[in-house]
């Protein structure tokens, strides 16, 4: 069994909480989505492959926001 499934499930749960509230911090944005580190970081590497989200280095940390 693989987790592509479960990475494209929880992209979609990031594109709309940014969508919805706007760009967040990376660690902002993982207690909002409440799973696993790995998930989150594979998700948010399909939306960026996929040029859907920009996440751009801040002083303390990442931030997350819609293309």
């Amino acid at each position: 069994m693989t987790i592509e499934p479960e990475i494209g499930e929880k992209a979609g749960e990031i594109w709309q909480i940014l969508n919805n509230d706007g760009p967040q911090t990376l660690s902002q944005l993982k207690k909002k989505v409440g799973n696993s580190n790995d998930l989150v970081n594979f998700a948010l590497g399909w939306l960026a492959r996929e040029d859907k989200v920009r996440i751009t280095p801040e002083k303390k940390g990442y931030k997350v926001e819609l293309n």
